[in-house]
Formats: C-alpha cells, sequence, structure tokens
C-alpha cells in the first residue's frame, strides 16, 4: 500500500477524462499488491506445512563412491531423479567406530553415535552375564507369524526381537510422543534394519525369517495383518527365484539351485530388495500412509546389497547389477509416492548404514598394504606375554586374566585381577595395550581409562570414542591398519567396521516438498540427519540426540 500512497502523492492534476484511466490503473495496483502479499502468505503457510509422510531408505553396505561408479547405468527416475531434483551431501561420514549394521542404523534415527544410545556393535559381550547380547534380541517377546490359527510361534526365536537395548529415542518415537494419530512402520529384510529405525513407539516392523516370510515380535501385535498374511501366503520367494540371475560375459547364477537350498536364499540376490519394495508399495497402500494431516514414517533398510557386498566383494559384476536393479526399485517407490500422496507431501532421504573395504587381496594385487590377521594368535601370543610379565605359574592364569576378545575389543575378567594382589586393572590394560600394538595390522589401541578421561575432537581418537560405551565396551579397543581383515576372510569376500573413509563414508540425499535442489561437499555426519528431519516436523530432537540440523535443507 506504500507503493500507492506514494504513487497518489505524485501524480499531477489531470482531467476529467484521464481520471478514469486513473482509477483503473490504481485498482490495477491494488489488486497486484493483494496478489502479491497473497502470494507471500501462501509461501509462508506452505513452508510452514508439515509433510504428511517421511520415507527413510537406509541401503546396507553402500559405499559413497557407488552412486558414480554405476551413475551411467541408472535410470532417470530413480537415484538419478534423487540427485538432480533432491539436495547430495557428498562428504557425509559416520563419525564413529565401529561401521557395522546395528550401530548405523540406530545412529541415523537417533541422531547420536553407540557411546549415547548403546548399540556398539550387531552383537556384543555381556560384562556381567558372560553371554553375548544381540542388538535387537529380547527373550521376553515372542514371534508374529502365517502360523495357521495360533498366530504366534513361542519356540521360533527368530521373532523374540524388540528396540529396548537401544537406549534413546528416535525422531519418530518423537513425533509418536504428541500424536498417537501418527503412524510409523519399519521394514527390512534384516530384524535390527527394521526394528531400530522404527524406534520404540512405532505400529509395526516387518523382517523375513528363514523361511522367507514377513514376521514380527509380539512387542507390536499378536498377529499379523491380513494383507501381511495374503502376501505370505503368495510365497514372493519363490515368484522371484526362478531361472537364472546373470550378466551375459559376467557371470550366471541358477536361481532355482538358490531356491531349492531355502527361500530364505532370496536374501543374497537383488530380488530380496524387490520384494521388500512390493511390501513398502503394500503398507503405503493398505496403511493410508501420508492420506491425512498427521505425519506418517516408513523406515526402509534394503539388504541385499550387505549379502551380495560380503560375497563378492565391491569389485565385483554382481554388486554392480544388484545397485543398477535396486535403481529400478527406487524408481517405483518414487513414483508411487508421486501418485497416491505428491512429492510436494513428502520428505524422503536416502543414506547407508555403513561402507565396505575392498578385499584385501584385490588391494595386494595392486601393491596397496592390506591382508589378513589371526585374532586367536594375537590373543594366544599376549596370553603369553601376560603369563612372564606377572610371572604365573601357568597358562591358566593368563587365562583367567582375560574374559573376551570380540569386535576389537578385549575384555578383561575384573573379578578374578581383583582377587590377586599382584594385579591393578588399570595397569593390565595399559600392559595389554602396550603389546598389541606390535602387530603390523594394528594401528592404535585404546584403554577404557584414556577413552572415559579424556576428550578427543575430530580425529581417529574422536571416532574410537564416540563408539566407546563404558558400560558396554571393552577394556583395550584395538584399531586396526587400513585394508586388513580377519583371516575368516581370506577365503574370499569382505567386510566393514573400521574408522576409515571406505567404512564411514556414505551417500546422504534429501529429497521432497520444501527440499532445495543443490549439491553440498561440507563434512556432515550421519548423526545430523534425525535433528534435520525434526526441525523439518516442528518436533523434539531425539532425547540423545548430538547431531546438528542441516541448514542447507531446513533454511
Amino acid at each position: 500500500m506504500k507503493k500507492l500512497i506514494c504513487i497518489l502523492i505524485c501524480l499531477p492534476t489531470i482531467g476529467f477524462g484521464q481520471d478514469l484511466n486513473l482509477t483503473e490503473r490504481i485498482k490495477s495496483l491494488i489488486n497486484r499488491e493483494k496478489k502479491e502479499q497473497n502470494n507471500i502468505i501462501q509461501e509462508k503457510e506452505k513452508r510452514n506445512e508439515k509433510p504428511k509422510l517421511v520415507v527413510g531408505i537406509v541401503v546396507d553396505q553402500m559405499r559413497y563412491d557407488y552412486i558414480y561408479r554405476f551413475w551411467d547405468d541408472l535410470q532417470e527416475n530413480g537415484i538419478k531423479r534423487l540427485v538432480n531434483e533432491g539436495h547430495f551431501f557428498r562428504n557425509c561420514q559416520f563419525g564413529y567406530v565401529p561401521t557395522y549394521t546395528g550401530p548405523g542404523h540406530a545412529s541415523i534415527y537417533t541422531g547420536t553415535t553407540p557411546s549415547v544410545h548403546g548399540i556398539i556393535a550387531n552383537d556384543w559381550y555381556d560384562k556381567k552375564s558372560g553371554e553375548y547380547i544381540y542388538c535387537a534380541g529380547d527373550g521376553e517377546m515372542h514371534t508374529v507369524c502365517s502360523c495357521h490359527e495360533k498366530k504366534i510361534d513361542i519356540v521360533a526365536s527368530d521373532g523374540k526381537m524388540s528396540p529396548h537395548h537401544m537406549l534413546t529415542t528416535t525422531f519418530s518415537d518423537e513425533i509418536k510422543l504428541f500424536n498417537s494419530k501418527s503412524q510409523v512402520y519399519g521394514i527390512s529384510l534384516k530384524d535390527r534394519g527394521a526394528i531400530l529405525p522404527a524406534g520404540h513407539a512405532a505400529d509395526g516392523a516387518y523382517w523375513l525369517n528363514n523361511k522367507a516370510e514377513w514376521i514380527t515380535s509380539t512387542f507390536y501385535m499378536q498377529e499379523l495383518p491380513k494383507y501381511i498374511e495374503e502376501i505370505n501366503a503368495s510365497n514372493p520367494a519363490y515368484t522371484y527365484l526362478k531361472g537364472k540371475w546373470e550378466v551375459k560375459g559376467e557371470f550366471s547364477h541358477n536361481l532355482d539351485d538358490l531356491f531349492s537350498q531355502g527361500s530364505k536364499s532370496i536374501k543374497s540376490t537383488p530380488f530380496g530388495n524387490t520384494i521388500l519394495k512390493d511390501l513398502a508399495l503394500e503398507i503405503i497402500k493398505k496403511e493410508n500412509l501420508g492420506e491425512d494431516k498427521h505425519t506418517d514414517v516408513l523406515t526402509i533398510s534394503f539388504s541385499s546389497t550387505d549379502y551380495i557386498g560380503h560375497q563378492y566383494g565391491p569389485h565385483a559384476p554382481e554388486i554392480k547389477d544388484t545397485y543398477i536393479r535396486l535403481d529400478k526399485d527406487i524408481a517405483d517407490i518414487l513414483n508411487t509416492l508421486d501418485k497416491r500422496i505428491g512429492k510436494e507431501n513428502i520428505i524422503l532421504f536416502i543414506t547407508a548404514d555403513h561402507g565396505v573395504v575392498s578385499e584385501p587381496s584385490e588391494l595386494l594385487a595392486r601393491n596397496i598394504p592390506a591382508g589378513y590377521f589371526d585374532k586367536n594368535l594375537m590373543i594366544n601370543e599376549l596370553k603369553e606375554h601376560l603369563m612372564r610379565k606377572y610371572n604365573f605359574s601357568s597358562i591358566e592364569n593368563a587365562n583367567e586374566c582375560i574374559a573376551n576378545y570380540s569386535n576389537n575389543h578385549l575384555f578383561l575378567n575384573h573379578e578374578y585381577i581383583s582377587r590377586n594382589s599382584n594385579l591393578n586393572i588399570k595397569e593390565v590394560r595399559q600392559t595389554c595395550a602396550d603389546f598389541l600394538l606390535k602387530y603390523e595390522w594394528v594401528k592404535n589401541t585404546y584403554t577404557a581409562d584414556q577413552l572415559h578421561k579424556n576428550e578427543y575432537q575430530d580425529s581417529f581418537h574422536s571416532l574410537v570414542q564416540k563408539g566407546y560405551n563404558q558400560k558396554r565396551s571393552g577394556d583395550v579397543i584395538v584399531n586396526l591398519q587400513t585394508g586388513w581383515l580377519s583371516s575368516h576372510w581370506e577365503s574370499g569376500g569382505t567386510t566393514h567396521g573400521s574408522s576409515f573413509s571406505y567404512d564411514t563414508h556414505v551417500p546422504l540425499i534429501f529429497w521432497g516438498g520444501g527440499i532445495p535442489q543443490g549439491i553440498t561437499d561440507r563434512k556432515v555426519n550421519i548423526r545430523d540427519i534425525a535433528p534435520t528431519i525434526s526441525i523439518l516436523l516442528g518436533t523434539s530432537y531425539p532425547n540423545g540426540c548430538t547431531g546438528n540440523p542441516l541448514p542447507e535443507v531446513t533454511k
């Protein structure tokens, strides 16, 4: 209106015939001004509108460089569409070690690291009981399956699961805390890939059992929805495990032979991802996700990439073909979201739970430092060293000192050491840490005292510290050199878990309504995803969150 007042004041005296002209011009200016103001108001309202659906996609064992390695073979409506229309963070790092599936999924959705959320590995040694704890295991629960009249199988162990070992909330838990009408579902071939992302307050989580049937746990429900039972009855594994999985001139695998070994073998083919995509589309449809004003959440974790990656390694043609097929599955998801909900009503992100190292044999063939090590040899020699240093009468005394070695964590027997007047727990820790440095494959060692009393910033030391949980982690943590794996992998295949870029550097793309297109190359962390989603939704951060929202997509 200020513009119009200025015009009226500044207008010269004009004749009667011109006054009509002036009136029309003033009306036009007023209408234009009102239209501009309405547009501004609508834009503000649009920005304040919450998305109807949040979709989190995690690709198990996806290295950052896969995006560009396979780019020319990808179609336009899948990963390329996400990159071209969304915001691509090309320097996303995990910011802790170990880079395993359980910790990865927990960190993405809780916005923090194992030091806080407590998922320090897929499974870990429990200091109190002397037993192993599985990250999603829960003996109080039972399997909910397509088991005819009973619905619940109290014998089967594959459904004795829940997120109770995860000590903090996810961003979807924070949504559910204040809006019980929001729906949250998590799905994966792996139980941990479905359960940990969905969080504690989810409406449901589904994963495959050993018969390639979708199951869940009594933590969520007492019987499967009818549409899940119908999917199980159609035997989707049999639908896809027919003929051959092949690329001419590269490889050929007989799918009929795989099916004869058990329908669960679909996990080790690209079609495991496809049946998961089919389930995702069915859940969106049957649960009416994103179709009302309450924000829903669907978490999808594609696991076949991990099974195939472990078996064949990142250089294999099988892994390339797997990603080309996964790209088509992602395109199907995007197409369905477009039609049912609309891009403008969706926030979607895609990332990975970890990367993977090249097979040491591949590295050695190119004169790159790498190798395989025998952890049993290492621990046996450590026991001999302890026997000599502390004048033990036999090797059995040294055996008593060491309770367990797993996940590159050394656990000492505190009870035995406290009973022995010649031993001091801090000294024994340091003795072990110093001794283990002698091996070629060991880069660093850390004691529990060192990690608890010091605070490291932006270094390999800080990665180890952020993966260290005082109650659950070991007395000495071993950090391996680049390119080294356990001798278990010497016969073929590869794995992950290190603090190095091949395991910690993963892609991160945000896409959907209000997400500006662009590329960011500054370093961001995987723990930044959850607070970013929280800002976009206007909800509280997860209660253990240590990440920061990404202004490139929140402003």
